[in-house]
C-alpha cells in the first residue's frame, strides 16, 4: 500500500466520517442520529453525513433538528436510487480520513466511535469493522434466537483471514481507497424496496486484489445494534432473504461455466435435486429433527433448510440464469 494513504489526518478534517444512508425511515433515523450524538469521542474528531436517497417522508426535518444541535451532522441527497449510489455519494462529500457506514435502523453504543478511533491510531488499517447485534421494538417469537438477528466473527481482534468479510452496517474504509476503487458497485445492494446484497463484500474483494498487502482489522469491541423488525422474524422473510442472498453470492463469488447444452443440463439437474431436498427436509426432515438442537420446527427450517439448502438453491439458480444470458 502506498504511504500516502496512511498519512495522519490533518487538523482541518476529522479522522472519521460516519455515513448514514436512508430511504423513508425518518423515525428510525432519529434513533440512529441520537446514538451518534451521544458518542464519547470528541465532536471535533468525527462528522456525520446523512444521505437522503429520494425520501418522501420527513427525513429532511429530522436531520435539520439534529444538525441544529450538532453542526457536524450534514445532509445531502442522492437521486440515483440504490444503497450503493447513496454510499458512494457519502464518501464523495466526506471530509474524514476514514469513512464508516452505519444503517439508519442501527444504534451505536456511546463508545463506538472512540473504539474506532483507537483502532485507527493503533492499527492504521485500510479497512476495518466489527460485529452487530440485534435489538427489538416488537415481540420476539420464542424460536427466534438472538444469533439470527446479528453477525459476528466470534473471535478476538486482529486482521481478517482471507475468507473473512465485514458487515455493511459497521464497516470503515479509508476515503482515498474508496476513491481509488471507484466506490461500491451500483449493480449490488439494496435499491429502494428491492432486496440486494454483496456490495461491501465485492468492495473488499476488489481491494484485496488491487493491494495484496491490504491492512484489514476486525475488533469485537467495535459493535453496534441493528433493528430486527417483526417482518424479519417470519420464515417467509428469511426464505426470501436466503434465496436472494444465494443469488447475490454467486454474482459476487461465482464464475459461470462454459455455455453448453451439457452444462445447462447439469445445472438444471442440480437445481431439481436441491428442490427435492428442500421439499423433503421441510416436511420429513423437520418431523425427524433433533429436538435438543432444534427445539422448534422453525429452528430446523431456519438453520438447515433456509440458510443452507435454499441459499444453495439461489446460487445454482443464479448460475443457470447467467448461463442462459451468455452468448453461445
Amino acid at each position: 500500500m502506498s504511504g500516502e494513504r496512511r498519512s495522519p489526518p490533518t487538523a482541518a478534517a476529522p479522522p472519521l466520517t460516519v455515513v448514514v444512508c436512508t430511504y423513508n425511515r425518518a423515525d428510525l433515523l432519529a434513533n440512529a442520529l441520537q446514538s451518534l450524538c451521544q458518542q464519547t469521542l470528541s465532536a471535533s474528531d468525527y462528522e456525520v453525513i446523512v444521505v437522503d436517497n429520494n425520501c418522501t417522508d420527513h427525513t429532511r426535518s429530522v436531520v435539520a433538528d439534529y444538525s441544529a444541535a450538532a453542526p457536524s451532522i450534514r445532509y445531502c441527497v442522492e437521486t440515483k436510487q440504490g444503497l450503493s449510489h447513496a454510499r458512494n455519494r457519502g464518501w464523495q462529500v466526506a471530509r474524514g480520513t476514514y469513512v464508516g457506514y452505519f444503517d439508519d435502523d442501527s444504534k451505536a453504543p456511546s463508545h463506538w466511535l472512540a473504539t474506532g478511533h483507537r483502532v485507527v491510531q493503533k492499527q492504521a488499517p485500510d479497512i476495518f469493522g466489527g460485529p452487530y447485534y440485534p435489538y427489538y421494538t416488537s415481540w420476539r417469537p420464542p424460536w427466534f434466537r438472538h444469533a439470527y438477528g446479528g453477525n459476528s466473527l466470534d473471535r478476538q481482534a486482529g486482521p481478517l483471514a482471507e475468507h473473512e468479510y465485514l458487515y455493511g452496517t459497521n464497516i470503515f474504509c479509508r476515503r482515498d481507497l474508496l476513491a481509488e476503487l471507484g466506490g461500491f458497485d451500483p449493480q449490488l445492494g439494496m435499491a429502494g424496496t428491492r432486496i440486494g446484497y454483496g456490495e461491501e463484500t465485492a468492495l473488499l474483494m476488489q481491494a484485496r486484489e488491487l493491494h495484496p498487502d491490504l491492512r484489514t482489522y476486525y475488533d469485537p469491541r467495535l459493535y453496534v445494534f441493528h433493528l430486527v423488525p417483526t417482518r424479519k422474524m417470519r420464515l417467509r422473510w428469511v426464505a426470501q432473504e436466503q434465496f436472494v442472498g444465494g443469488r447475490y453470492a454467486f454474482r459476487v463469488f461465482g464464475q459461470p461455466g462454459r455455455n453448453s447444452v451439457g452444462e445447462k443440463i447439469r445445472l438444471f439437474r442440480n437445481l431439481t435435486r436441491l428442490g427435492r431436498e428442500l421439499v423433503r427436509d421441510s416436511t420429513l426432515g423437520c418431523l425427524q429433527r433433533d429436538r435438543v438442537t432444534y427445539p422448534f420446527a422453525q429452528n430446523y427450517l431456519y438453520e438447515r433448510v433456509l440458510k443452507d439448502e435454499l441459499y444453495r438453491f439461489g446460487e445454482t439458480y443464479e448460475e443457470l440464469v447467467r448461463l442462459f444470458k451468455q452468448p453461445v
